[in-house]
């Protein structure tokens, strides 16, 4: 999901890249308390039968739900800032609150490209490239999302390098 938000009065453009997350923390937590709740349910039923093997694997199954949501929501905090300034473009990558990497650029010769796989096996790649550095961009978006990122920046490269 791209966000675009301007400043017209210095110039700037800034591009917010987060994943598209549909399901929110509450849903998440709900999620979990139902099937949790359905998986005892079943599990102390078979354990009022008599087969008492089920709860271990019940329990190790509510574990491995809980890890990967836990990490699910972990990745839902990743975030790309692109902030492209009449005198610089800064890229800001972020997990949370901790900065994973930050990037700066001149204006003038970054280089916006798309890289498509021949084959369409892959997803394409967006870098934005220059004086030898490439810089990944939009990893967490969709195919059709990343061209339109693509497009946008070059237009807002070709309009900040008009009013420099």
């Amino acid at each position: 999901m791209v966000t675009a938000t301007g400043d017209t009065e210095i110039g700037c453009r800034i591009f917010e890249v987060r994943p598209n997350c549909s399901l929110t923390r509450a849903g998440r937590v709900l999620f979990f308390a139902a099937v949790s709740l359905l998986t005892l349910l079943v599990a102390v039923r078979f354990l009022l039968l008599g087969v008492w093997l089920v709860l271990p694997f019940a329990l190790l199954e509510m574990v491995v739900l809980g890890v990967s949501l836990y990490l699910f929501e972990r990745a839902s905090h990743y975030s790309e800032t692109i902030q492209i300034a009449p005198d610089h473009i800064q890229i800001v990558a972020r997990n949370g609150v901790k900065t994973l990497h930050e990037h700066h650029f001149p204006p003038y010769w970054v280089h916006v490209a798309l890289q498509l796989d021949p084959r369409k096996w892959y997803p394409s790649k967006l870098f934005l490239r220059a004086h030898g550095q490439s810089v990944e961009i939009g990893a967490c978006l969709t195919d059709a999302d990343r061209k339109s990122l693509a497009e946008t920046i070059t237009t807002a490269l070709e309009t900040c390098r008009k009013t420099a």
